[in-house]
């Protein structure tokens, strides 16, 4: 029942916290994305309960950044907590290049806002293509990178053979029709 309640983003703060603290692992891991909580508090939880709460506290949108690489440098690794990492706004550049190496978390580290160009076009030629194609969309990349993006993917043909993709599905209307 406190799992549950736990879950709750309206609870008043002292419940909150309470559960927050909570010595089962469950309690504390239901309460720890709630955005009330404190780095202090994400921190005690995961002093407390370690692997088991890692992937919710990096979910927190209040998470920091330097708890954020803490968790991302955890060995073994916590694999769903670097999925949580790569989607977080906090995540820094360190975080997200352990994320990259996970193949789970790797293309939401690649769109990453956090990413410089250098890193981001260094991406582009990556064997994984969730991860280029993130690089290639990636707002940091520069304006000579992209027009030569542009070029290659112009001599190499259209990205949707004819007959196939959207274009081809039965329940779009097609151009033309009504």
């Amino acid at each position: 029942m406190r799992t549950l309640i736990a879950e709750r983003h309206d609870l008043p703060a002292p419940l909150r916290n309470a559960l927050a603290g909570d010595a089962d692992a469950a309690v504390a891991k239901a309460a720890a994305p709630h955005p009330g909580l404190s780095a202090e508090q994400l921190r005690t939880m995961v002093a407390r309960h370690g692997v088991q709460v890692c992937a919710r506290v990096a979910a927190n949108p209040r998470a920091p950044a330097d708890l954020l690489e803490e968790l991302a440098r955890l060995d073994p690794p916590v694999r769903r907590a670097l999925r949580a990492i790569a989607l977080h706004p906090n995540a820094t550049l360190p975080a997200l290049l352990v994320c990259l190496e996970d193949p789970r978390a790797r293309g939401d580290a690649a769109a990453h806002p956090a990413l410089p160009a250098a890193v981001v076009a260094g991406l582009l030629d990556s064997p994984h293509a969730e991860v280029a194609e993130a690089a290639a969309g990636h707002a940091a990349l520069p304006a000579a990178v992209v027009e030569r993006l542009v070029a290659q993917a112009e001599r190499a043909g259209p990205d949707v053979a004819p007959g196939t993709g959207a274009a081809a599905a039965p329940s779009l209307p097609r151009p033309g029709c009504r």
